[in-house]
């Protein structure tokens, strides 16, 4: 049985890359496909479990090298043309495409299709339109809108079989696309990370961790724990990072400590108090990896998260992204901050381990193909 991998595209290693890696883990592809591919060889030799496989690539998107995202508005005829493309250069049994926007709409032939969906799809013609394409660009591209939200439906019917990486996504697939899927939690990397030894209430600051921009919010952060003067240690980089530090010019409470390594990050999750988190996620995989740690989360009660993390065991929410309910989600959990125990968080995480990734996407792709 031949065998093909298809993710959208190839550019840095995160999330969805890694998920990539547990994929090829489990399975023996004998092609890779992908829409564009500018990702540096070391990071692709991680993805790829040290392979540097062959990627084809679209014709049409090759010549725009980093700047292919520009193509969107032509990104339905770039989907037929590499459909066409590949038509003719080969035969596959099995595809497993991985989706945020493109892949699910691969066919090249009668072999089945399972999509893995990796978030809500096309975040730029549907939730995230106005983050995208604000003020007067917004009204200038809103023909291309319409028109690329009928393409994603249509794509959306051509895979098989889909499997999406939570509730909340498949209730939004369900909702926008009028398809059904099955849920498999992506793959989180539990046994890098280590159970805390420091007691939860003897930590002395809170800690957050991501790539600093608008829509995660740390702005709520920054604000929330300046109120409430405790220390707050904002891991990452970022556009956003030069104003959040203006807004914290003069507390010196708030600390930024830009990019840092993972063992750097683990050691400072490890430590602290809790860990918070401000945005809405499709899964979330910090507030996992932090539970991990055995460290308690106060997170955005919306989102994957509420899949992830046990209000009142493993952490709190709250349930507005205003800077009063980050307060009082804070000022609540240190209250009750005794009936956080770090063996039962880490114990809550293992759910999302890559192990349990593994043995269930194997057990869907035995169910589902004779």
């Amino acid at each position: 049985m031949k065998l093909a991998l298809i993710h959208d595209w190839f550019d840095k290693y995160g999330g969805a890359e890694r998920v990539i890696n547990s994929i090829d883990k489990c399975m023996s592809f004998d092609y890779y496909f992908a829409y564009a591919d500018i990702m540096k060889k070391k990071d692709k030799l991680i993805m790829f479990n040290g392979k540097n496989p062959e990627i084809n690539t679209s014709y049409l998107l090759k010549f725009l090298g980093n700047k292919f995202r520009f193509a969107l508005p032509f990104f339905p005829l770039v989907t037929k043309n590499f459909n066409s493309q590949n038509r003719k250069k080969y035969s596959v049994d099995l595809v497993i495409s991985s989706s945020w926007c493109l892949s699910k709409g691969f066919r090249i032939g009668n072999e089945t299709h399972i999509c893995y969906i990796q978030a809500r799809n096309f975040k730029y013609v549907w939730d995230e339109y106005d983050n995208y394409f604000p003020g007067i660009l917004g009204l200038i591209f809103l023909p291309f809108r319409k028109y690329l939200q009928r393409f994603d439906k249509k794509m959306a019917k051509n895979p098989d079989y889909i499997i999406v990486n939570s509730m909340y996504v498949q209730n939004w697939i369900e909702k926008n696309y009028k398809v059904k899927s099955s849920v498999i939690y992506p793959p989180v990397s539990i046994e890098n990370f280590n159970l805390r030894t420091i007691n939860i209430s003897d930590s002395e600051y809170y800690v957050t961790v991501g790539r600093l921009v608008k829509y995660k919010r740390f702005d709520l952060l920054v604000k929330a724990f300046i109120k409430l003067n405790k220390k707050l240690i904002v891991i990452g980089d970022g556009p956003e990072k030069s104003k959040l530090e203006q807004s914290a010019k003069n507390s010196d409470k708030i600390i930024f400590t830009g990019y840092l390594s993972s063992t750097e990050i683990n050691n400072y999750i490890t430590n602290a108090k809790a860990f918070v988190f401000s945005s809405l996620e499709d899964f979330g995989i910090a507030p996992v990896e932090a539970q991990a740690c055995g460290t308690p989360v106060i997170a955005y009660g919306k989102g994957g998260v509420l899949e992830t993390i046990i209000e009142g065991k493993t952490g709190v929410f709250f349930y507005k992204q205003q800077v009063d309910n980050i307060i009082e989600a804070v000022e609540n959990f240190e209250k009750n901050i005794k009936d956080f125990n770090p063996i039962v968080i880490r114990e809550n995480s293992k759910k999302f381990s890559e192990e349990v990734f593994i043995k269930k996407l194997n057990l869907f792709v035995e169910e589902n193909i004779s």
